[in-house]
Order: C-alpha cells, then structure tokens, then sequence
C-alpha cells in the first residue's frame, strides 16, 4: 500500500514559484511580524476545534488558514487533513471570484493608464482559468492523484504571479495586489497540508 504526501516534492515547486514572483508582489508584503503573527493566530483560534487549529498551525500561513476556512464550517465538515485541504479549494474558488469581480469592475471605470485595460484582461483571462481549474483538483483529490494536485495548484499560483507580472511590466501600481496576495496564501497552504492520499 503506497503511501504519498505531497509536502515534500511540492515545497520546490512553492519556492520556485515564490522566487520567479515580481518584486514588487511581496507573498509576505500583508504579513504580520512573527511575534504578532503568532499572537493573532493564537487570538483568532480561541474556541476552535484543537484539530483545526493543529492543522492550521503546521503550514505556511496559519491565520490565513484559519480565516480563509472559518466560513466554510459546518457540522459535515471532518476535523482531518483531507476535508481541510477540500475547504480551502472552496475558500480558493471564491477568492478567485472576488478577485475577478473586482478586476471586471475596475475595467468598467475610466483608465488611469492606457495600458491598465490589457493588465486587467489578462488577469481576467488567468482568474477564469483558476476557476476552470476547481473540477480537475477536486477530481485529483477523489482519485488520490497527489502529482495531478500539485500541478493544478502550482499552475493557479502562476496565474496570479502572471497577474501581477502584467501590472509590473506596464510600471503600474497593481490596484489587487492584497487580493492576490492572499490567493497566493491559500494556495500556498493547499500545496502545504500534510494529507495522506490513501486515506480518501
């Protein structure tokens, strides 16, 4: 029986991706310092389940963790790795949402640069194909296919960088960098929850 957690061999892949991101898109820009940090992540896990805070607790961005996932709890939600890991594809899906509502609402507003419009295009453009993306992980997910996962999901943290990349190669200041920040956290933390495949 083959066991696979995908923590490991993904964490190049995170890095590489982190590193390639435009320096002006900082993954940790919306950060606190970590004595803060940790002090409101301990603040923010008063009355949650000690399993969700454990989980949330071991990876990369653990407030984030912890509020991106919050609003999809209900009692069918287990307390495993697993049905976390499901949560935050949900919470993904959503921000993306957000991010292309926004981006569609700026593109209605009159340009502040004429390159601003091509910028939000391709952010449309790579917000829809985040979006197209949800089947094909959860479907990796229900076929314990952690290298399929790895791959839809390192392929969502590039198309926010390129989003991103648009604004800095025009020289414009990005007006979603906090939303796609965030959208980097949550998908960071999906590639970082420890989840044993064979458990489905």
């Amino acid at each position: 029986m083959w066991k696979i957690t995908w923590i490991i061999h993904i964490k190049y892949q995170v890095s590489t991706a982190v590193a390639l991101a435009p320096s002006p898109f900082d993954t940790q820009s919306f950060s606190f310092s970590k004595p803060l940090e940790d002090q409101t992540f301990f603040i923010l896990s008063i009355g949650i389940n000690p399993k969700l805070q454990k989980i949330c607790g071991e990876i990369d961005y653990p407030i984030e963790c912890l509020t991106s996932i919050i609003p999809f709890l209900n009692e069918n939600v287990a307390m495993i790795s697993m049905s976390i890991l499901k949560v935050e594809i949900d919470a993904i899906h959503n921000k993306t949402k957000e991010a292309l509502d926004k981006t569609y609402e700026l593109s209605m507003n009159p340009p502040t640069s004429r390159l601003l419009p091509l910028c939000l295009k391709s952010c449309i453009n790579n917000y829809n194909a985040i979006l197209e993306s949800k089947q094909r992980i959860l479907n990796a997910i229900s076929m314990g296919d952690a290298n399929e996962l790895s791959v839809e999901l390192s392929h969502n943290m590039e198309d926010v960088f390129a989003c991103e990349e648009e604004f800095n190669k025009a020289k414009i200041e990005s007006p979603i960098t906090e939303l796609n920040s965030l959208l980097v956290k949550i998908i960071t933390n999906s590639l970082t929850i420890d989840v044993n495949m064979t458990n489905i």
